[in-house]
């Protein structure tokens, strides 16, 4: 009896770091996004703006007809500040740091997972490897970045998502992934609905 119940405090925590690790990579691949995108709009933009403090603006003209130079000067000024605001949050952002540290987190509650996962298959696991991994996992989330509530939300749905397909893909492996999440999606809004309408009846009768 008490194998069981120190195999099943394994096992739950293994689902919180599961779920941590979902969010802490689903936010590293997020600000990763962000900072190409930033980075390329910068690289480009200052590209740009150096190709067009060293043209003439008569250049653009057989493009842009009612173009003169007061107004060439006042875009290329707008368009300079705008790469160098971009450039500013960039800098205060430090969204590639942020990428990094929540990665790096990631990384360790994978390892982490797999410690307890060996642990979990031994003949006999102890009130003392209980305690280890629990010590070990609370380290790891005091080191590691926040992660925003509506992050860890759409972590846990995704998390439990790639689950229950997974497991029907095990009977099914021809199934189409996209047309079997629309159908559960359907499906589970029904029931939902139904068991909703159900507690109602069974409020308006009491």
């Amino acid at each position: 009896m008490e194998l069981e119940n120190e195999k099943n405090q394994i096992v739950k925590l293994k689902r919180k770091a599961n779920l941590s690790r979902n969010a802490h990579f689903m936010l590293a691949k997020r600000f990763n996004i962000y900072n190409g995108f930033l980075n390329f709009s910068i690289l480009v933009g200052s590209t740009i703006i150096a190709i067009l403090t060293f043209a003439n603006y008569d250049t653009f003209i057989p493009i842009l007809k009612y173009l003169t130079e007061d107004l060439y000067k006042l875009f290329v000024g707008i368009f300079a500040s705008s790469i160098f605001i971009l450039t500013v949050a960039d800098y205060f952002l430090k969204l590639g740091r942020s990428s990094s540290q929540h990665e790096h987190t990631g990384k360790q509650l994978t390892t982490f997972i797999r410690h307890a996962d060996a642990i979990a298959n031994l003949k006999r696991a102890t009130e003392d490897d209980v305690t280890r991994l629990t010590m070990q996992y609370a380290m790891i989330n005091e080191a590691a970045p926040s992660i925003p509530n509506k992050f860890f939300i759409k972590a846990k749905k995704d998390l439990h998502e790639r689950i229950e397909i997974s497991k029907i893909l095990e009977k099914h492996p021809f199934t189409n992934v996209l047309l079997l999440k629309f159908s559960m999606t359907i499906k589970q809004t029904r029931n939902i609905e139904m068991n909703e309408s159900k507690k109602k009846e069974d409020v308006d009768e009491k």
